[in-house]
């Protein structure tokens, strides 16, 4: 488990609901009985439960079952409100990438064994996001590019060459050559984005190969060692083509 989902066993026990009704009871007993002792005794049980409770693996379980949860939760609200914005195409990609995902989860939770498994099964489940996110790239890339075919630097580069030769003026001439530049510099970069959009493509495409490779490997039963190195290789390619979107920013 990553150091940002490791539970705090002590703190869950005790604000867990009823050692706080426990503890207060105490302390009101002790009020309403004008004796320490019920307060005593309640900090005393306190103490136990609290250096015994967080130890138990029975109590350890429930907390990281709570804290999966809650994390699953963000998740799907993460993947909900993005998938709206998502063409008709990409949703179903999600959808079945998802799908998968969560298939591949709850057969490998079972064969967990400690806490370095439960952090990759975390990061696994992260994909549905990673997902998402190159969903949204892609379609990102594809909006721009759409708005340089409707209007082609290259038409605008001898637009501004025929005016550029025509004019006498020594100003208007140095502005038309800046003109040039800027959209020569379009034409650069609709080559670059053509190229980034057959990247995220490409990853898309490895991912989705890959989901159902390793839930055939889950299939044929395969060890799990296998699988969590398989798991490992396609959390890391995800991670790797989430770079995109920073050569997206530069562009």
């Amino acid at each position: 488990m990553t150091s940002q989902s490791v539970p705090n066993y002590v703190s869950t026990a005790f604000y867990s609901q009823y050692n706080l009704i426990l503890l207060g009871g105490s302390a009101l007993f002790s009020l309403a009985s004008a004796s320490p002792v019920p307060l005593a005794m309640g900090v005393a049980a306190e103490l136990l439960w609290l250096g015994v409770g967080p130890r138990l693996p029975l109590f350890r379980k429930r907390v990281e079952q709570q804290v999966d949860s809650e994390r699953r939760a963000r998740q799907d609200d993460e993947v909900m409100q993005g998938m709206r914005s998502l063409a008709p195409d990409n949703t179903s990609r999600l959808l079945a990438a998802g799908q998968a995902i969560s298939w591949i989860t709850l057969n490998a939770e079972s064969r967990v064994v400690d806490a370095a498994d439960r952090a990759l099964l975390n990061e696994f489940e992260g994909l549905r996001p990673a997902f998402l996110r190159l969903c949204q790239l892609q379609e990102r890339v594809d909006a721009r590019l759409e708005d340089l075919r409707l209007d082609p630097p290259e038409h605008e580069v001898a637009r501004l060459s025929h005016a550029y030769a025509a004019e006498k003026d020594l100003g208007l001439r140095f502005t038309l050559h800046q003109s040039i530049k800027l959209a020569q510099k379009k034409i650069e970069q609709q080559s670059r984005m053509v190229d980034l959009q057959r990247q995220v493509e490409l990853k898309l495409s490895l991912l989705e190969q890959s989901l159902t490779h390793l839930r055939s490997q889950q299939q044929l039963g395969v060890a799990w060692p296998d699988v969590a190195r398989d798991m490992q290789a396609l959390v890391a390619h995800a991670s790797s083509a989430l770079g995109l979107e920073a050569e997206l920013g530069e562009l």
